[in-house]
């Protein structure tokens, strides 16, 4: 059995005559029909009802033809994948940001890249703090973006974006009423909610040394937890525009600390690591995003 046979077969029934598919494949219609003639005779059974006018499928016929299309599918996969493969582009990129920036931003750019390497899968990682770093050092992934809290020197970056929060508290917390700026040691009794980092080692932005804390693993269900009045904490501006506007949450000043400082976050790379194809398409497409902002 050959592929060549199944392509015939293939032809012939979606061509409905065998002239149809002597043209389709660019053969002659006697080499169609030998090529028909052999593969039953190798399979042992009638795949077409030659006492029928036109080519009619036999019910094993029928069966055959099936099983066909699914192996001359996987055929042309194989082949589509050396292809990709002979050009050097990966079969998968990753990419890894933190979970407190916006995503829209994202997906659209890594949008643009599948419609570009629509055979390439795109695997896309939501974690907290610096968690991206350590899919990047493992190699799950090619790029990542994080907060730049410092130069890292194994890393090529550029910008993304600038991130804002907010200490805030649920609008009818008692604190707000007796204080205009909140102690210290009032402020540690109360819990502050804090995102869960993915090591015990790493930091916890803004945490307060000392006090109580709540800790989840996502945003949404820290804001969730301040708006039920269960903590304050840090929140990012673009995540709770409409609380502040609805008056659920309200800003809380803390007793010397100072006024949460805007993050930069920036899209980074291992700058020793080789690039492939797909990788670097990613890449350029969020640096023409930026400067298109």
């Amino acid at each position: 059995m050959t592929l060549d046979q199944l392509k015939s077969l293939q032809a012939i029934v979606e061509g409905g005559s065998l002239r149809e598919a002597a043209a389709k494949m660019h053969r002659s219609q006697p080499t169609i029909s030998v090529a028909i003639k052999n593969l039953e005779d190798e399979l042992g059974l009638k795949i077409f009802d030659r006492d029928q006018y036109r080519n009619k499928l036999t019910p094993e016929g029928q069966a055959l033809y099936e099983q066909a299309k699914l192996v001359l599918g996987q055929a042309q996969s194989l082949k589509n994948l050396a292809a990709k493969l002979v050009k050097g582009e990966e079969l998968e990129v990753g990419i890894a940001f933190t979970s407190a920036i916006p995503v829209a931003p994202i997906i659209s750019t890594i949008k643009k890249c599948k419609n570009e390497f629509p055979s390439t899968r795109l695997e896309i990682y939501s974690e907290n703090g610096m968690g991206p770093l350590d899919l990047l050092d493992s190699g799950r992934v090619s790029l990542v973006i994080i907060p730049w809290i410092k130069n890292i020197e194994k890393l090529q970056s550029m910008p993304f974006l600038t991130l804002k929060f907010a200490s805030v508290i649920a609008a009818d917390s008692p604190l707000l009423k007796q204080y205009e700026v909140v102690p210290k040691a009032v402020i540690k009794k109360y819990p502050q909610v804090l995102i869960s980092e993915p090591t015990a080692s790493s930091p916890t932005y803004g945490a307060l040394e000392g006090g109580d804390q709540w800790r989840a693993n996502d945003y949404q269900t820290n804001k969730e937890i301040i708006i039920q009045g269960m903590g304050w904490g840090y929140l990012p501006l673009h995540l709770i525009k409409e609380e502040l506007e609805q008056g659920l949450l309200v800003p809380i000043k803390v007793e010397g600390n100072l006024e949460p400082t805007p993050v930069e976050f920036r899209i980074a790379r291992l700058e020793s690591e080789p690039v492939g194809p797909v990788a670097q398409r990613l890449w350029e497409l969020f640096r023409e995003g930026v400067q298109n902002d």
